[in-house]
């Protein structure tokens, strides 16, 4: 019941391009037999009797019995993997359905699933079997244990006789790269800086969702909330107007990561400064934006990241991906990366530093970006909590006599990102009237 309904909704929501193999390929698996054939062929030449004719026959029908169960499977079997969402965060449950099909007048007594994923901690190599005129459906899951960006596949099927003679294989040499992103905390604690956009760059924005500054009316388009209708402009103008909302007053949030290699420490764990850092900015990133602020990105890692400030659930998905990429591989200091932000980020925006360095090198570059009007807030990430040197409560009180505000991340400030979150208990697709499938949280999640 699950698998038919199952298939229906995952092919809805998320359509698949059909899987298409290569040709059945038969492999001889031993080589003894061959030999075994020969033997009695020389031997019934050479030696003409009953027996040498009778083990020729029983031994060469065996081989041709054997040929024929193989070359109907290569021809009536079949497989297909559909990923069940295409979204998933570090956390998250990622499910396959898999489906193989015996069209054949035989049983697949084994067919075999080799599978060239690389997704960390996933395996998708089982054995199973099949009879003839059969279907089967399975899923197969596992936890997402990094971020970062994956394939599924290539893979094939394989199968063959129950003698053990041949093996018969299909190879699906589609791949689908995915990408598990970080995820994204809603319960943390932490300040966002507040900002303060000018009147005129605010005029210029226009909000994508209702909010306390109405700036001015607009024409009704079909999908707009009827809370938003005008009546007195629609009453006065005889046709339907809206209010077009202005964004609020807080300016656009800059997060800015210190991606330096050599100031990191836990490389490769969920706990290091490199994943925690990751961790902090993805969760900002979403609470400012549910806030209808803009939000940008600058990383310097070996490769560069800018993504310039922008609202809604697409820019969300961008800064998310753009995490999901990012690795603690850089030699770019952080003064050097403040300066260039100075030079980005627009009067009355906010930045957010995110650095585990315990050195003050950068602190005159944190004066330059309040002189250019950027209010700035620095999360320090402890270095003797995460097994380093260096003392980050005295740049935390200096950043603060400054009169900037800073805060400092133990290590288990944050919560475990490994803890099992279903994708379908925390998201769910809906289906807009255009027929396109968009991805929302859950109520209360």
């Amino acid at each position: 019941m699950w698998q038919n309904e199952g298939m229906t909704v995952w092919q809805r929501i998320l359509p698949q391009r059909r899987t298409v193999g290569s040709g059945p390929r038969i492999q001889l698996r031993l080589r003894l037999p061959v030999l075994w054939l020969a033997v009695l062929l020389l031997g019934a030449l050479l030696l003409p009797d009953r027996i040498w004719t009778t083990l020729l026959i029983g031994f060469g029908g065996l081989f041709l019995v054997a040929f024929a169960w193989v070359w109907l499977l290569g021809r009536g079997l079949h497989a297909s993997r559909q990923l069940r969402f295409g979204w998933v965060a570090v956390g998250d449950r990622l499910q396959e359905l898999f489906t193989i099909v015996n069209n054949s007048d035989v049983p697949a007594l084994w067919i075999e699933i080799v599978d060239e994923s690389n997704v960390p901690g996933y395996q998708a190599a089982v054995v199973r079997s099949l009879g003839a005129r059969e279907r089967d459906q399975w899923r197969e899951s596992a936890v997402c244990l990094r971020r970062g960006l994956f394939h599924l596949g290539p893979w094939e099927i394989r199968s063959g006789d129950p003698f053990g003679i041949f093996i018969v294989s299909r190879r699906y040499p589609q791949q689908r790269e995915i990408i598990i992103h970080p995820p994204v905390h809603g319960n943390l604690s932490l300040p966002l800086p507040q900002g303060q956009s000018s009147g005129r760059a605010r005029a210029r924005q226009r909000a994508w969702q209702a909010t306390i500054n109405a700036a001015s009316v607009r024409d009704y388009h079909i999908n707009d909330p009827y809370n938003w209708i005008h009546w007195p402009t629609s009453a006065r103008r005889g046709d339907l107007y809206v209010r077009q909302f202005d964004l609020d007053a807080a300016g656009d949030i800059w997060i800015l990561l210190d991606l330096q290699e050599d100031k990191q420490l836990g490389s490769g764990s969920a706990q290091g400064t490199e994943e925690q850092s990751i961790l902090l900015a993805a969760s900002l990133a979403a609470r400012a934006l549910s806030q209808t602020r803009g939000v940008g990105l600058v990383a310097y890692g070996k490769n560069p990241w800018i993504v310039q400030p922008g609202i809604g659930q697409g820019q969300q998905w961008k800064i998310l991906r753009a995490l999901a990429l990012l690795n603690a591989d850089g030699n770019i200091p952080l003064e050097t990366a403040l300066r260039d932000l100075s030079h980005m980020a627009q009067r009355g925006a906010a930045a957010v530093i995110i650095t585990p360095s315990a050195s003050s090198e950068w602190l005159p570059e944190l004066a330059t970006l309040s002189r250019r009007g950027v209010l700035s807030h620095v999360f320090l990430l402890d270095r003797p909590s995460y097994g380093g040197v260096g003392e980050s409560i005295p740049i935390r009180d200096t950043v603060r006599m400054l009169g900037y505000d800073a805060n400092i991340i133990y290590q288990g400030d944050l919560d475990d990102p490994l803890q099992e979150q279903d994708r379908q208990g925390f998201w769910e697709f809906k289906v807009t009237s255009l027929g396109k499938a968009v991805a929302v949280k859950k109520p209360g999640t």
